[in-house]
């Protein structure tokens, strides 16, 4: 058991005090620090003033003079400007010249409005939010020529109280807040389960092909139990894969709060405890799944340069379970997903998925914990009998004749 700890003291401590973890660590908690407070750089290096609006030459050529009343308008943060010539060729022509930005015409009644917006660039919602104003406009001269007081028009916007409830006591229902709140979440955490199983499940096999490169590993095998060696390499990375990413998660919390209070209540709002939760048990779980197939293939390999080769399959795998799942955030609980999300494989993303933006029963979560569970434990049994063996070959890479002689010499060990 001594040997067990010093296996993973000695792996941890090497890799957070290495040169290469450090300045990884910073530059990503420095990026994350940037990206979350992009909006406020760009405020303090922009030229322009954010409190001035766009400018809209406004073509009215409709009876009720809409575009007086668009000119009014105060809350709109674009500022609209009645173009006295009334002449759409030559307001498009000054706002070609830069002295307009936009130009919008109104033509109709009342009872049919007609609208044209000209513009360029590619933010749609521009057109979206002139859509909204124009409309608002609209309404507000139909109350006023319908004669309506305060009280009516009071009684007509009022919105509705509507709540969700689900048809069977003690099931769930989606609604569109919660949905919001677990889509970005689940997006969020579903690429990191992809990052950290993968990017950790390369540290292991690089480092045992390393040390089998240098030949260190003979000298390490007289003295460790090699599957000892085996579990304490994958738990070492793993404590300083935690390490990285809660420097980099303390980064990103401190870089919400200095964005603003409103991003740190979203920030806030949008964290659901229980899917954190469920989270980290499926990343421990799935580390060990990924963790122990690539100390395995580590194992098989007797130089660092074929690392990579022989990870391909595991990266497929990843990948494949980071594609699916990105499709199924919109089809949570579709056939194909909720079968994938038994494969072990599968699971650390998939089932995070269904938790998350689907509804499922709590006997099915249970029952494929329970699977990833034991296949975690399946899959280390196997590493480490394969590990047993594989750390004392030496040759080209062969999947298929590197496991058979690794199992041979792996009984020798015994």
């Amino acid at each position: 058991m001594t040997n067990f700890w010093t296996t993973i003291a000695h792996t941890a401590g090497r890799r957070i005090k290495s040169k290469a973890f450090i300045f990884a660590t910073i530059s990503m908690s420095l990026l994350v620090l940037v990206l979350v407070n992009i909006n406020n750089i760009i405020d303090v290096f922009s030229n322009e003033s954010s409190q001035e609006k766009d400018t809209i030459a406004v073509v009215d050529l409709t009876e009720e003079n809409i575009g007086e009343f668009l000119e009014s308008q105060t809350e709109s943060r674009f500022e609209y400007i009645l173009h006295l010539d009334g002449d759409v060729d030559s307001a498009i022509e000054e706002a070609v010249n830069n002295q307009y930005n936009y130009v919008l015409t109104v033509r109709g009644n009342l009872e049919e409005i007609e609208a044209e917006f000209y513009g360029s660039g590619n933010d749609f919602m521009i057109a979206q939010e002139v859509h909204q104003d124009v409309q608002r406009v609209k309404e507000s001269l139909a109350t006023n020529e319908l004669g309506l007081s305060e009280q009516e028009l009071a009684l007509i916007y009022t919105p509705i109280v509507f709540d969700e409830f689900p048809l069977q006591e003690g099931g769930e229902v989606q609604t569109m807040e919660s949905h919001m709140q677990s889509y970005w979440m689940v997006y969020a955490l579903v690429f990191a389960i992809y990052i950290i199983v993968l990017t950790f499940g390369s540290m292991i096999a690089t480092e045992v092909a390393t040390e089998k490169s240098s030949r260190v590993m003979e000298l390490l095998v007289s003295s460790i139990n090699p599957v000892t060696q085996m579990l304490g390499k994958i738990v070492g990375i793993g404590i300083a894969g935690m390490v990285n990413l809660l420097v980099i998660a303390g980064a990103a919390l401190i870089g919400t709060y200095i964005s603003g209070e409103d991003t740190f209540r979203f920030l806030i709002d949008v964290i659901d405890i229980s899917l954190i939760f469920y989270a980290l048990t499926l990343i421990l779980l799935g580390y060990f799944v990924y963790g122990g197939m690539a100390a395995m293939l580590g194992a098989l390999v007797s130089r660092a340069e074929e690392v990579n080769q022989a990870l391909q399959p595991v990266v497929f795998l990843a990948m494949i379970a980071l594609f699916i799942s990105i499709f199924g955030l919109n089809t949570p609980d579709a056939t194909f997903i909720q079968v994938l999300s038994y494969v072990p494989f599968f699971t650390p993303q998939l089932l995070f998925l269904r938790i998350g933006m689907g509804t499922i029963p709590t006997w099915e979560v249970i029952l494929i914990f329970l699977i990833l569970l034991i296949s975690a434990i399946l899959i280390t049994i196997l590493a480490a009998r394969v590990y047993k063996g594989g750390v004392l070959m030496y040759g080209k890479f062969s999947f298929k004749e590197g496991m058979k002689q690794a199992f041979t010499l792996g009984k020798k060990e015994s």
